[in-house]
């Protein structure tokens, strides 16, 4: 890839947007009505990164729940292979008066882009979803399910959480100092990584093509804010050397995701998650994508949770 923002451009052409705001749980009764009146004030400039947090801690007070359209490209570091996805995510949060909020989600891809190889048929079919203890992947052309489980009976995991969670980065249910505490954060412009690269010839068709992609990219994060994001304190384990998220206020000056880009630490691969908007928020959940049932004749695979002690999977 000759630019950075190579791998960003390729998924050019659609009006697509990223994770969702940061709230400890759902609020309730004064909270819920302090941040639907902060909102009805509209649109507003932001002057730090610390200021875009606060605001997505209260535009996320009162949700519960949201489905959109979805695109999911990756783009290996090596050879630039490009892998896009899309169709719709769902996502659900129930309150408990005992213990955290439920988060589940599930996402279904119903077209497929493989290199220059494009599917709609079953090929393309794919289903993730997440019960708030099991990970299931439904593969629609195998005619197998495979579930796993990532969190031990009786506990609970965010599936969202930055750079920790089973999908990649949709921030619901963090808190700011949470964040500002494991990450660098800045506000930096809309279109930061967006540009296209100087060294494009707008003469040759390839390059001309990129220039036109990165354009239309940059025009579709115009009124967004975006905050790039750096692991303070980078190990073995950090899954992502940066992250970037874009926001725009929706129609009641909810701020709303728009798009979140990450880097692979290892691999040096990027995925971008973008999500289709107007968001349909606080709607019924989906039941129909967040509960997945095994049809008949279909392959099921159980893998268990490891066990710290052993490493190996539980009996």
């Amino acid at each position: 890839m000759r630019t950075d923002v190579l791998s960003v451009m390729l998924t050019a052409g659609f009006v697509m947007a990223g994770p969702i705001a940061c709230a400890h749980q759902s609020g309730t009764g004064s909270s819920v009505a302090i941040a639907q009146e902060q909102r009805a004030a509209g649109n507003q400039d932001y002057e730090t990164a610390e200021a875009v947090l606060a605001a997505l801690e209260d535009a996320d007070a009162d949700l519960e729940s949201f489905t959109s359209g979805i695109i999911y490209t990756t783009i290996t570091d090596l050879g630039g292979a490009l892998t896009r996805r899309t169709g719709e995510i769902a996502f659900a949060q129930e309150p408990s008066e005992t213990g955290p909020t439920n988060r589940r989600f599930a996402v279904r891809f119903d077209t497929l882009l493989a290199g220059e190889r494009y599917f709609e048929d079953e090929r393309a079919l794919q289903t993730i979803a997440f019960d708030g203890r099991y990970l299931t992947e439904m593969l629609h052309g195998e005619q197998q399910i495979n579930k796993r489980e990532i969190v031990a009976e009786g506990q609970q995991v965010d599936p969202f959480e930055l750079g920790d969670g089973p999908f990649p980065p949709l921030p619901i249910g963090q808190q700011k100092e949470d964040i500002l505490r494991r990450y660098d954060v800045r506000l930096v412009p809309a279109t930061q990584s967006l540009e296209p690269s100087e060294e494009l010839d707008p003469e040759d068709p390839f390059d001309r093509t990129e220039i036109r992609i990165a354009e239309n990219l940059m025009r579709f994060a115009e009124g967004s804010v975006q905050l790039l994001l750096v692991p303070r304190r980078a190990s073995a384990d950090t899954k992502f050397s940066e992250i970037r998220l874009w926001y725009k206020a929706g129609e009641d000056g909810r701020l709303l995701p728009r798009m979140s880009r990450t880097v692979d630490a290892n691999a040096n691969d990027v995925s971008i998650v973008q999500l289709m908007h107007p968001l349909k928020v606080n709607d019924p959940p989906r039941e129909d994508l967040l509960t997945i049932e095994a049809p008949e004749g279909w392959t099921v695979n159980e893998i268990p949770l490891r066990t710290p002690e052993t490493g190996r999977e539980r009996p």
